[in-house]
């Protein structure tokens, strides 16, 4: 026999001849029982008798009038415990009514974790509790309780839910891809790919780095970009991931001194990213078949795009109050050659809400102006000497903003500097640059910049140009040139 064996006899069989009938059928179940047993009285103790499993479930050994409350301390969820003594008080009370309390049990199931000898947790199951009053006449006297070990169970319905959690998920994400053309999700998925290749290639290189704020400053930058172009494509659940990301890293920026530790979260943040990745991948590779079979025509194709700008115009003016009429008739969009098409749709739709957003005003501005309550934006195109040209026009305000963006997008290091620039200043640099300008201006600069230096990147990809004029002190103009090739249409 063990010592745990015969510390269990001790305490069973106290003071009890082992003879007697009816207390040797107690000892063998209290010696064979799977589950735990124990009694409890009204100090919250328990009690001499309990079965042997107990200290095997509890991992704890001679529990003989130990509180059962301090034995759950640092073992179960802290949240936990000050409601399980509320309710084992509440099961000592006979004006309370047991089956009404029992709805109240707070270990019905929980996670109990298990110590080594230096009280740090080292494995963990799922434990169900169960009291029942033990009467003495009107008195209660003492609580019988059962412990079960319900971690498959638990682990096997936590599976399950996650399963169905991760289902929707995919569902949505189904949903949301769908209306998006293959090869501008293909052209997404490099451009995701690229630019978390690119903040593991910073943060591998991290050492390295000079200054930590020219990490951030630098993983932020293509996480902007990345998130540009899940909104333009209207992919919700990527913008919203991407946001999360954001936010840790502009929490970062916030912090004076920073350890290697900090950036944890920021590697975490990075594999979540290419798990969702990944994973829409594979749902694009599952219903790719059907977009082949099922190709819409290029007329078609081109309702769409007039379409999605509509609709992108009708919802940011509904969502910021103001009135915008659009003129299409002279963009002709059968025009624009296959390989374009992404780039052109990415273009006026980031053009187009950079204008709504930071461009025009809302009606009650415009009439101050002596404007017309409704803003105009127009989008024209045309082929000339061998170039696809976009132009988009609006008639919001110009501030200083878009002069700024102006000189930046338009300055080469081989021409001489605009008169009034910036000496020297690059967008990324702009961005960055503390007390340049008033807080709210400068966070209007931010978003603004680096949409147009995505776009300059992609344009000079392509060699394409970007020019921004002003034609009135009431009208910007976008000018886009696109090099046509002979493969291209």
């Amino acid at each position: 026999m063990n010592q745990s064996d015969k510390k269990f006899e001790h305490f069973a069989l106290n003071g009890v001849e082992k003879q007697h009938p009816l207390e040797k059928v107690t000892y063998n179940i209290l010696k064979n029982a799977v589950d735990g047993i124990f009694f409890l009285n009204n100090r919250i103790e328990i009690q001499t008798y309990y079965s042997l499993s107990l200290e095997k479930i509890l991992g704890i050994v001679d529990l003989n009038g130990k509180d059962f409350i301090h034995i759950l301390e640092n073992r179960i969820p802290s949240q936990i415990i000050e409601s399980t003594k509320e309710y084992l008080e509440l099961m000592f009370r006979s004006d309370l009514d047991e089956e009404v309390i029992s709805e109240l049990n707070p270990l019905n199931e929980t996670e109990f974790f298990y110590e080594d000898e230096w009280g740090i947790w080292t494995s963990s199951k799922y434990l169900s509790f169960t009291f029942k009053r033990i009467m003495e006449g009107k008195e209660i006297i003492q609580l019988s309780a059962t412990i079960q070990d319900v971690t498959e169970k638990a682990l096997l319905k936590k599976k399950i839910q996650q399963t169905e959690e991760h289902t929707q998920k995919q569902m949505e994400w189904l949903v949301n891809i769908l209306h998006v053309e293959p090869e501008m999700l293909k052209e997404f998925f490099i451009g995701v790919e690229h630019e978390l290749l690119n903040i593991e290639e910073i943060l591998k290189n991290a050492k390295d780095t000079k200054s930590h704020r020219e990490l951030i400053e630098n993983i932020y930058r293509s996480l902007y970009i990345i998130k540009g172009n899940a909104s333009l494509l209207d992919l919700r659940f990527f913008t919203d991931k991407t946001n999360q990301f954001m936010d840790k890293v502009l929490k970062l920026k916030t912090k004076s001194d920073l350890s290697g530790t900090d950036f944890v979260p920021i590697v975490v943040s990075l594999g979540d990213m290419r798990e969702i990745l990944r994973e829409v991948q594979t749902i694009f590779m599952r219903i790719s078949h059907f977009h082949n079979h099922f190709r819409v025509k290029r007329a078609y194709e081109s309702e769409l795009l007039i379409h999605s700008l509509k609709s992108l115009i009708t919802n940011l003016s509904r969502q910021l109050g103001k009135g915008i009429k659009f003129d299409y008739k002279d963009f002709d969009v059968l025009s624009i050659p296959y390989m374009y098409r992404q780039m052109v749709r990415d273009i006026l739709f980031l053009l187009v809400r950079n204008a709504i957003l930071y461009g025009i005003e809302d009606s009650e501005q415009r009439k101050s102006s002596n404007k017309e309550p409704n803003a105009l934006i127009k989008v024209s195109s045309v082929i000339n000497n061998g170039f696809l040209g976009l132009v988009l026009k609006h008639d919001g305000r110009v501030d200083r903003i878009e002069r700024i963006i102006q000189k930046l997008v338009t300055y080469s290091p081989e021409e001489p500097l605009p008169e009034n620039s910036l000496e020297g200043i690059h967008v990324t640099q702009l961005l960055y640059t503390p007390n340049l300008q008033i807080e709210d201006e400068r966070e209007i600069i931010e978003s603004y910049s680096m949409d147009m230096e995505l776009l300059k990147r992609k344009l000079k990809e392509q060699g394409g140009r970007l020019k921004i004029t002003f034609t009135s002190e009431d009208c910007c103009e976008f000018k886009v040139l696109l090099p046509l090739r002979k493969n291209g249409k």
